[in-house]
């Protein structure tokens, strides 16, 4: 084969982003967590991320930016240059409630974002304060029934995953609980605390260590099966209403456009991190479950997580604008 000098020149610059991408990565990647400082996806992502720059041999640093539930920092990384070097290390908020609820985002997640994988999740588990005279779930039940509109659930704000969680379980139970609102899951959590609401769907990492204290009483689990943070509380599903399933889960994307090189140097690095021993035992400490899903059945779960928040949120009327 011939080269002349415009067909060299029309090579090379074909073949120069792939030898740069090549190199991947030769400076700090930046993990966007698009929600406060100590909620369970900033844990993750500060539990993630030292076994990360380990294992792609580069700097790895953690930014917060808040703002609108989760929409400032999504979008951040939606409009960040496709590179590998401004990731997503989002939430169950970021990937499918507010696409579910928010009518006027500025972007699509499934179009702009590249899921890269699942990372890790904290199942939600329904409890109630201390003092109010249920101690199984069908007691629940059957006192709200007897009190429609009376008993009252916690939420980290209206629109959220919490809230939607909830939402599903009052459909699924066929009763009549009044929501109120909390600016984040802490604030929620120290109103049921003090026995200011009734219920609370939260997340089960920071729920536990009230409840094997005994201020609170854990009802049931949200998820499929029993989680080994609360071994000794059954699912919804065993208790007769498998429909009610939430989970606060974190997972890693880039924005659409990243190159196949580096998705596949991010997707090696993860894998190597899950199989780390050391990664797992932190994970459990903290109260955090890793996913051992494939990218199909990650895609899969998304979608099943989107299409339940959409219908919850249009049988509850909920719209965030």
């Amino acid at each position: 084969m011939i080269l002349t000098r415009r067909s060299t020149l029309v090579l090379i610059g074909a073949l120069a982003p792939a030898a740069a991408f090549a190199a991947y990565p030769e400076r700090t990647v930046k993990l966007v967590v698009a929600l406060p400082p100590g909620g369970p996806a900033d844990t993750a992502a500060r539990v993630f991320a030292p076994y990360f720059a380990d294992y792609l041999g580069q700097n790895v640093v953690v930014e917060n930016r808040t703002g609108a539930s989760s929409v400032v920092g999504t979008e951040s990384v939606v409009r960040a240059a496709p590179d590998g070097y401004t990731l997503l290390f989002g939430s169950s908020s970021s990937f499918a409630v507010n696409p579910a609820v928010m009518k006027h985002l500025r972007f699509d997640v499934q179009k702009e974002l590249r899921l890269i994988g699942l990372i890790s999740y904290t199942p939600h588990v329904l409890v109630v304060r201390s003092t109010l005279p249920v101690y199984t779930l069908a007691e629940l039940i059957a006192l709200a029934k007897a009190q429609p509109g009376k008993l009252t659930y916690g939420s980290s704000g209206a629109g959220g995953a919490i809230h939607l969680g909830s939402e599903l379980f009052k459909r699924e139970a066929g009763i009549d609980i009044l929501h109120i609102p909390f600016r984040g899951g802490g604030a929620a959590l120290v109103s049921l605390l003090s026995g200011d609401v009734d219920i609370f769907i939260n997340d089960a990492s920071t729920t536990m260590e009230s409840v094997r204290a005994g201020r609170l009483r854990a009802l049931g689990m949200t998820w499929p099966t029993r989680s080994p943070l609360l071994p000794e509380v059954p699912t919804l599903a065993e208790l007769g209403l498998p429909r009610v399933i939430s989970s606060s889960w974190c997972g890693l994307a880039a924005p659409t456009g990243t190159p196949d090189a580096v998705i596949e140097r991010i997707g090696a690095a993860m894998r190597q991190v899950f199989a780390s021993a050391d990664y797992q035992a932190r994970l459990q400490k903290l109260g955090l479950e890793q996913f051992t899903l494939d990218p199909a059945q990650s895609a899969a779960f998304i979608k099943a997580e989107f299409d339940r928040w959409a219908a919850v949120a249009k049988s509850a009327n909920i719209q965030v604008d």
